[in-house]
């Protein structure tokens, strides 16, 4: 009796069954923090909620499910981006490390779609790491199954390969039931290819008891069958009776393809327990029931046959109508003929006024579209020239800021910075040469306010020329610039940055950081912010410059343009780039500044 070829799709069936229904609850009940679906009501209070208690564990998982929202419902997937790093940001302010690197390698997914998929295996190492310090074997594994994913969108198959490898050794090491079913039920299909019944038998039995552990009766009925069957195969046919007739209690009145196998199965362990009668019976009861498979699998063909020849019939009958048709028509032009042969002569005369008019009236509308045409080039030439001379003029202007930025700055650091440092000097040693001064308050005043003035000196000549751009690139002077501008009274400053900025022109770059630098003043001395996120973001030939607060914002239609607005959109528009501003009275000011750069 030939099992083995009999069984295979039912051994592929069992599997996929198996890893649909087994696994998926075990992800949503073990991850539900993060896999649990809010509604937008839910996530805008959970926000809320988390800035109006300070709890910025609370306000990264509000942002974590809003970055989602928008990602699925809205599909934004550049705010989401955002979004999601700053839950990553929140996270790492929070403590929560386990959340952190959870959502990090969130974040490192998506960074994969946006042609860095280098940095993101970096990041799920980073958090592989963590997990597996921590001893968390469940994330661990997690972080695999997404290395995994991030390798094959990379094309490294090799690499998704092995980590889908160490993904199914450390699930079998979880020792989790649901996991232990699956591979069990695996490596029972290999014991049977190998003809080793008996082991496969023995797993058989601890399939059976994991599945009356995990109170699922859909498994135990499964169980039982490959009990049975392996009984069968063994030809130890009491103890296959004995499982094959479990099997059949739990399977109910269901007419599936499996109690249509339990049937002939049975017929044949009755026909080797010399059971004539009964295996008889198991024997009709087998035909019967895949006969009504047959006849039901027979009946939806037929139907689609039955379709197809009425098709067929309504298309020939078409056919024989159009001919019909065509007929009547070839008629009818015959007799029209003999008309259109009159008129003919009457209409060469008509068509002959007709394009002699024609032809007039496109030689004005060509001579009025040439005559606009040059209007437009003329135009255009105008404006380009125009354009021309204003970025010059704006070039010019920029240039000779920086210049005089420069000479001021060196001016304050040399000259006044040098006379101020040479006073405080001679301060310090007159309390050496007039004992009494150390105990003057005057004098302390005069010592401290002097300092402070050197410091504000010193300080003033930074933010004039910032030196650490020029040396050690635009990441370096924008995080410069976030440090003098906090303070213990002032706002709470992020600064983040995505990408390689190592290769940005110095001209952008000086730029982008006084764009940065003007954003920054303002919210400070107009926002009444108490947080401010800075954000540099480059993928591939873009750079992004986000700067948001939570001050009171304003209301874009009345604000009056100033002064410092109009130098930063001159600057915006000097490097090509691009400014949008949202905001709304009371909700704070977002403004994104995009601007085209080279492929590093």
């Amino acid at each position: 009796m030939a099992y083995t070829n009999r069984q295979l799709p039912w051994r592929f069936f069992l599997l996929c069954w198996f890893q649909w229904h087994l696994l998926a609850p075990l992800t949503a009940q073990e991850y539900d923090l993060f896999e649990r679906p809010l509604s937008f009501e839910q996530i805008q209070t959970l926000i809320t909620e988390g800035i109006n208690e300070r709890n910025p564990r609370k306000q990264a998982f509000g942002w974590y499910k809003w970055a989602l929202y928008r990602e699925q419902e809205i599909p934004n997937r550049d705010s989401a981006f955002q979004y999601m790093a700053r839950s990553v940001e929140l996270f790492r302010q929070s403590g929560d490390s386990l959340a952190y690197h959870r959502a990090r390698a969130e974040l490192a997914t998506r960074m994969s779609e946006r042609d860095m998929a280098d940095e993101a295996i970096a990041i799920l190492q980073e958090s592989l790491n963590y997990f597996k310090r921590s001893g968390n074997k469940r994330l661990e594994t997690l972080m695999l199954a997404q290395k995994a994913r991030v390798h094959q969108l990379r094309g490294d198959t090799a690499e998704a390969t092995a980590c889908r490898r160490a993904f199914r050794e450390r699930g079998l090491a979880l020792r989790d039931t649901f996991l232990l079913i699956t591979v069990f039920m695996d490596e029972m299909m290999h014991l049977q290819d190998e003809r080793k019944y008996r082991d496969a038998i023995s797993l058989a039995f601890r399939v059976l008891e994991l599945a009356k552990q995990s109170n699922r009766p859909q498994f135990v009925t499964i169980a039982e069958y490959q009990i049975g069957y392996f009984n069968l195969l063994a030809k130890d046919y009491h103890m296959a009776l004995r499982f094959f007739k479990r099997a059949e209690q739990s399977l109910g009145q269901n007419q599936t393809p499996l109690r249509r196998d339990l049937y002939r199965h049975l017929f044949d362990v009755y026909a080797a327990l010399d059971s004539a009668g009964v295996a008889l019976h198991y024997a009709e009861r087998h035909i019967r029931l895949a006969d009504t498979i047959l006849s039901r699998d027979r009946i939806a063909v037929s139907q689609r046959l039955a379709a197809q020849f009425q098709a067929h019939e309504r298309n020939q009958e078409l056919t024989r109508l159009s001919q019909s048709l065509e007929a009547i028509e070839e008629s009818k032009r015959q007799q029209r003929s003999f008309f259109y042969a009159i008129l003919l002569f009457f209409a060469a005369i008509v068509l002959a006024m007709f394009f002699m008019i024609r032809d007039h009236r496109h030689r004005l509308a060509a001579s009025r579209l040439i005559a606009k045409q040059s209007e437009q080039i003329n135009q255009q030439t105008i404006r380009q020239l125009e354009d021309a001379l204003r970025i010059e003029s704006m070039q010019s202007m920029l240039e000779g800021q920086e210049q005089e930025r420069k000479r001021i700055a060196h001016d304050l650091h040399d000259s006044v910075g040098g006379l101020l440092a040479a006073i405080k000097m001679r301060l310090e040693n007159l309390p050496s040469q007039v004992p009494s001064l150390s105990k003057n308050e005057d004098f302390l005043k005069i010592r401290e306010l002097l300092s402070d003035t050197i410091a504000e000196t010193r300080q003033i000549s930074h933010n004039l020329q910032p030196s650490s751009l020029s040396r050690f690139g635009l990441v370096k002077a924008v995080h410069d610039l976030v440090i003098r501008f906090r303070g213990s009274s002032g706002p709470v400053i992020h600064f983040q940055h995505f990408g390689d900025f190592g290769d940005l022109d110095h001209t952008i770059a000086l730029n982008c950081y006084r764009i940065i630098q003007e954003l920054l003043q303002n919210s400070i001395k107009h926002a009444q912010a108490t947080e401010i996120l800075v954000q540099l973001t480059r993928t591939g030939n873009d750079l992004a410059i986000l700067v948001e607060d939570n001050g009171i914002g304003f209301d874009p239609e009345r604000i009056a343009r100033g002064m410092g607005t109009d130098n930063l959109r001159q600057r915006v528009q000097f490097i090509h780039g691009e400014m949008s501003v949202q905001t709304a009275a009371g909700q704070g000011v977002s403004t994104l500044i995009t601007v085209p750069v080279k492929s590093p």
